[in-house]
């Protein structure tokens, strides 16, 4: 026998998602406390089975015109083979979307995209949705050896950047303070209008790295060139079992020396020494993507530094009200003209 209620001691909730293969950090409750200072709620409805705590999800809220919906970042943390479970949870979570007047549940599952866990889903009465909102095409490092073996394990081109930063004396700061994350911001702004995309909103940023960095699970890594100028900035996570590249920026002002490359070889470091198991370089485009695909560049880039590739489950949405479906021609919309 099933029940789902909401967990409120947080401490068990936080040893639970560290527990699993991948400790995803937007599971936390830390990243529910983010949501509420953007002016959202959170919720974390766990899944118990005679009183112990077996499964389970962050949820928080988003409110949007064109409808309001309850997400599962890299949610539900559940064993995808057990129907029973499944079935209890999403009810669950259907009928308190419904009581609080959501239009539908949007989650990103952190499991395998494969047959099985697609009809898992869709036995919940789930549908693939039409847009992505974290990462489901990874790829990740094992940040296992030392230094000799982590390098020869990537690509000429990448070892040959790394080491070239260090013969010219590239620096690397480790800083959490306002003024490096203004300096990283600045860069992102440079950088966003000289490539031409949508950058994450400067406040969004902002609140997402100081809910972590107090407890030393966020630190923004700076690149200075030999004569001292900023040239790059990244924020990395550091949670659970996992380190993970979450925003970056680089101005490039020396084309010799490629900063972002040896901050990159900085963290992967830095992921070691803290005993993690896995360093993650987020979103990465499909093996069968085209150069003309968003991600075609930097996929190269990530790929370079060794690893493998994970593809976890597509995005799928559980339709409450009519206006999820004004929300799913919209979202259609918008990734054909982002080239997703």
């Amino acid at each position: 026998m099933y029940t789902v209620k909401q967990v409120k001691d947080q401490n068990k909730w936080e040893d639970f998602v560290m527990s699993q293969e991948f400790s995803p950090f937007v599971q936390s409750y830390k990243y529910g406390n983010f949501y509420e200072n953007k002016g959202e709620n959170s919720w974390i409805f766990g899944l118990f089975k005679e009183d112990k705590l077996i499964g389970g999800s962050l949820v928080v809220s988003t409110h949007a015109k064109r409808g309001d919906f309850l997400y599962l970042p890299y949610g539900p943390l559940i064993d995808f083979d057990n129907e029973e479970a499944l079935q209890t949870f999403f009810t669950k979570l259907k009928d308190f979307a419904k009581e609080k007047g959501f239009d539908f549940l949007r989650v990103s599952p952190i499991v395998e995209d494969n047959e099985q866990n697609k009809k898992a889903l869709e036995g919940c009465g789930l549908r693939s949705a039409p847009m992505h909102i974290l990462a489901e095409t990874s790829w990740i490092l094992e940040p296992e050896g030392d230094d000799q073996e982590l390098i020869m394990n990537m690509k000429k081109n990448h070892r040959n950047m790394i080491r070239r930063c260090m013969r010219e004396d590239v620096k690397i700061e480790k800083r959490t303070d306002d003024e490096a994350l203004k300096e990283l911001n600045d860069m992102h702004d440079v950088v966003a209008e000289r490539h031409d995309f949508e950058r994450f909103p400067r406040e969004y940023i902002n609140k997402e790295f100081k809910e972590f960095a107090e407890d030393d699970q966020a630190v923004i890594y700076h690149a200075y060139l030999p004569n001292g100028e900023l040239d790059s900035s990244s924020i990395i996570m550091f949670y659970g079992n996992m380190g993970v590249y979450r925003h970056s920026a680089s101005l490039r002002k020396n084309n010799k020396l490629s900063t972002s490359y040896f901050i990159q070889w900085k963290a992967i470091q830095e992921a070691r020494e803290r005993g993690m198991q896995y360093y993650n370089f987020w979103g990465i485009a499909p093996d069968d993507a085209s150069e003309d695909h968003p991600f075609y560049g930097i996929t190269r880039f990530k790929k370079g530094f060794g690893g493998f590739n994970k593809d976890f489950m597509h995005c799928h949405d559980l339709p409450i009200t009519w206006k999820y479906w004004l929300n799913w021609s919209v979202e259609t919309i918008r990734r054909y003209k982002r080239g997703f």
